[in-house]
């Protein structure tokens, strides 16, 4: 069983309400372990967006959590807050006035008033309360200094350093979804039916059905994820992956997931 230090990474949930995972290089792998990451964190109750510059075909159609994957992302949000105690807020609306936006914040009765000097308005804010890399920023091209603002977590098989990341959980040679299979119930988050089938067919594409690419763990964090994918929740009875597309012969298609070579890991 493998164990990473996520310490820092449960102090940096703590309190978060919108998480943001960036996937530079598209894979089965990659995305795949990014999407089940996204549907923990949403089924705890985190609002997610999943962003990868590259587009997806009909070979990740069996992947869950596709709605919450976006080829954009919108960095110029204004975000207007008040350090102003939020029992005393009764509500917050807006409306409009002759093309003229307004937002009106409404205190309870005998709540003191809002000071100017309590309002922060901030353009240049964060993607999300703590973003997710999988992989190397370098690759998002034009897009790579989204890692200049906000608290970043990167998550990769390559051994390195990256200043803007305040906690990293690096695992040689490991794919994404071997990765996530340990660390999401390292982070106490939710791993039920579809973050775990996303992950095996991650885990299975990535090693070629546990052919390359493997150690004594690769097939632990298969087990747990093979535990969880035995009765679908939404239809009771039946398997993760019947009715759907072979694994076989996704992989014969490996060109099109990158490399499937084996690495470095001892194969079994």
């Amino acid at each position: 069983m493998k164990t990473y230090n996520v310490t820092p990474i449960k102090t940096l949930l703590a309190g978060a309400k919108t998480a943001f995972i960036a996937v530079p290089e598209l894979s089965l792998d990659s995305l795949g372990a990014a999407l089940a990451f996204a549907l923990s964190l949403k089924e705890s109750g985190l609002n997610v967006q999943v962003f990868s510059p590259q587009k997806t075909d009909t070979n990740y159609s069996k992947l869950s959590g596709l709605d919450l994957l976006s080829d954009a992302y919108n960095a110029n949000d204004l975000i207007v807050s008040l350090n102003y105690p939020q029992d005393n807020i009764e509500s917050v609306s807006y409306n409009e006035d002759g093309g003229r936006l307004n937002l009106v914040v409404k205190v309870k009765t005998n709540a003191p008033k809002i000071e100017r000097e309590q309002l922060i308005i901030n353009n240049q804010s964060s993607l999300a309360d703590i973003n997710f890399i999988f992989g190397d920023e370098t690759k998002l091209g034009k897009d790579a200094n989204i890692v200049d603002r906000g608290n970043w977590v990167r998550i990769s098989p390559i051994i390195g350093e990256k200043t803007w990341a305040k906690s990293s959980v690096v695992d040689a040679d490991a794919p994404y979804s071997e990765i996530l299979s340990f660390l999401i119930p390292m982070l106490e988050l939710p791993f039920h039916f579809e973050s775990a089938k996303d992950l095996l067919i991650g885990l299975r594409v990535a090693t070629q059905s546990f052919s390359v690419n493997v150690s004594p763990e690769t097939f632990e964090a298969g087990a747990a994820c093979l535990r969880a994918t035995q009765t679908n929740p939404t239809f009771p009875g039946t398997n993760a992956f019947d009715n759907q597309t072979p694994v076989e012969k996704i992989e014969t298609k490996g060109n099109l997931f990158g490399s499937t070579a084996p690495s470095s890991v001892s194969t079994v």
